[in-house]
């Protein structure tokens, strides 16, 4: 399983990541963290509990880490890219033209807009996880801590997951056929 976490703005707008949230993270084969960590301190943490991590810079990041990364599993290229400087914030044809041409990805995991979403154009997907603190940004209240699980198998399985009275609960969950997104960008 993959986690997908984003925007947790710790400590400046949140004292921690919540430790369901945590739970989740120490599960997974991979975590991804699309940005806005706000500390280095954070991504050590982060570190601490899963050391298979892959983080990309948001605005709010003021150490050194790469502007995006892309990695493949069973076929499949994502493209991990944060959402800085897309006007408006989460426009999703510029979100589909950096992972279909810059990062020639089949799916995009990306943050910025604190705003849960799945997001399907053809053949390609973009997932943004809101963030894993609740914390508000830009035009987003604070809201309840979310993240998205990626499970592939036979087929490609996104949770959408929302915590609430200290559970994690499934908010929305969408499978799709593993070839509908595998494509020779990953060879």
């Amino acid at each position: 399983m993959i986690a997908v976490i984003s925007d947790s703005h710790v400590p400046n707008r949140a004292p921690e990541i919540p430790k369901k949230i945590i739970e989740k993270i120490e599960e997974a084969e991979l975590v991804v963290h699309c940005g806005d960590l706000a500390t280095e301190k954070v991504y050590q943490e982060l570190e601490q509990f899963n050391r298979n991590l892959i983080v990309v810079k948001g605005n709010c990041d003021f150490f050194d880490l790469p502007s995006s990364e892309t990695f493949d599993r069973e076929g499949v290229r994502f493209g991990v890219y944060h959402g800085t400087g897309i006007a408006p914030r989460g426009d999703h044809e510029t979100l589909l033209n950096i992972a279909r041409n810059k990062l020639e990805a089949d799916i995009l995991l990306h943050g910025h807009t604190h705003q849960e979403e799945i997001f399907q154009e053809d053949d390609a997907l973009l997932l943004n996880p809101g963030s894993c603190t609740g914390v508000g940004g830009g035009s987003a209240r604070p809201s309840e801590p979310t993240m998205i699980e990626i499970g592939i198998e036979d087929e490609l399985e996104i949770k959408l997951l929302k915590l609430e009275e200290e559970e994690m609960k499934v908010e929305r969950k969408e499978s799709y056929p593993l070839q509908e997104f595998k494509s020779s960008k990953s060879e």
